[in-house]
């Protein structure tokens, strides 16, 4: 159970963290004039955004799989090791 519950968490983090960016960069795609709005030379809002939300989605992939890495491997290196048809090779790994 609490292998369950610290998957959802951070599946609802992971979710909560790139829906935000997102939102926003729907609401710039529906209004042009504001995505087009100048940063710094030819660097528009919606570009800036964009750029923002890939670093935030890579970001936030990079952490999900810490997380889910962390919780599961140890539950998947006891259910391997526990196979009843287990092979040298797998006891090898741990």
């Amino acid at each position: 159970m609490m292998f369950r519950r610290a998957v959802h968490r951070a599946q609802r983090t992971f979710l909560a963290v790139n829906a935000v960016p997102f939102a926003v960069g729907v609401v710039l795609s529906c209004t042009a004039g504001l995505a087009a709005a100048p940063v710094h030379g030819r660097l528009t809002l919606g570009l800036v955004w964009g750029v923002l939300q890939l670093g935030v989605f890579a970001g936030s992939v990079w952490w999900y799989e810490n997380q889910v890495t962390r919780v599961c491997d140890p539950l998947e290196q006891s259910l391997v090791s526990e196979a009843p048809g287990a092979s040298p090779a797998d006891e090898s790994r741990r």
